[in-house]
Parts: structure tokens; sequence; C-alpha cells
């Protein structure tokens, strides 16, 4: 089953290392570094991708680390990968090219996402709207977004 699912941890922590070390567990470092917008972080760092980045990448920003925790998800190629708010530490326009870049990169695969961000949910082929565990709406963002519960859960 490890060999099908991936699960992402909203928390993950990073290697000590280089951010190329802490992504190359997989066949698509590069696209992997484009679609989580770290080649945006690499070219802000005095030495890329060979940068060093200390224990649980304390020496990376938030949103940095974040980054850098998807990409190394994504650089898996995983059948299956569940995401868990992938975007929480970075701004809007960030966040909106994640989700072009992710969606890119995962189609033709299944990646789940649990999230409340309209950009990642806006670039998904369903969105499930659970409450209590149950579902109670589904459908294109696009289409959920003219009802009540669903602007309610996510564009308040």
């Amino acid at each position: 089953m490890r060999e099908v699912v991936l699960v992402a941890s909203h928390d993950a922590d990073l290697f000590p290392g280089t951010i190329t070390e802490n992504i190359s567990a997989g066949p698509y470092v590069d696209e992997a570094l484009t679609a989580a917008a770290v080649d945006e972080v690499a070219s802000a760092l005095p030495n890329g991708v060979a940068t060093a980045v200390t224990e649980r990448g304390r020496s990376l920003s938030g949103g940095q680390r974040q980054r850098v925790a998807l990409a190394r998800a994504l650089a898996v190629d995983a059948p299956v990968l569940v995401l868990h708010d992938p975007t929480t530490a970075v701004d809007t326009v960030t966040e909106a090219r994640i989700a072009a870049g992710l969606a890119a990169l995962r189609r033709g695969r299944t990646t789940i996402i649990v999230t409340t961000s309209p950009a990642l949910l806006a670039t998904t082929d369903r969105v499930v709207l659970l409450d209590d565990g149950r579902i109670v709406e589904q459908g294109s963002h696009a289409v959920l977004a003219a009802r009540a519960d669903y602007r309610a859960a996510v564009l308040a």
C-alpha cells in the first residue's frame, strides 16, 4: 500500500542537507521544484537549491518549508497523493501558482487535497463538502460556489 498512497503531512519536517537533498526522494525533482514554487525560493537563496537547510528546516520561513515539503511529496510521483492544506503559509499569488503547478504535474493521477483554499479547489475535478463526516455537497468549485453552505465553509 505504501507504494501506491503517499500522505504528505501538513507539518512535514525537513532534514539537514540541501534543498535538493530534501526533495530528491523521487524521479521528478525538477518538475516538483517548479510545481511547488521552490524555484522561486531557491532564486532568493545564496546557493539556490544547493543551499543548506538546518534541522527541521528552521533556516527557512514557514512558507519556504511548506513549499520544499510539498515538492518532496510531488517528486515521488505516487499514484495516490493525499495533501493536507499544502499552501497555508504562502501568499495568494504563490498559492495560485502552486495550484496550477500541482494540477499540471498530478494530471492523470489521484490527488486528494483536504483544504478550504479556493485557489486549490478551483483546479480540482471534484470537490466534496463534508459536514460532521457526511457528504453534503459535491461538484466543481465553480458550481458549488453558488451555494450558501459551500460559500460559508470555503469563501468566508
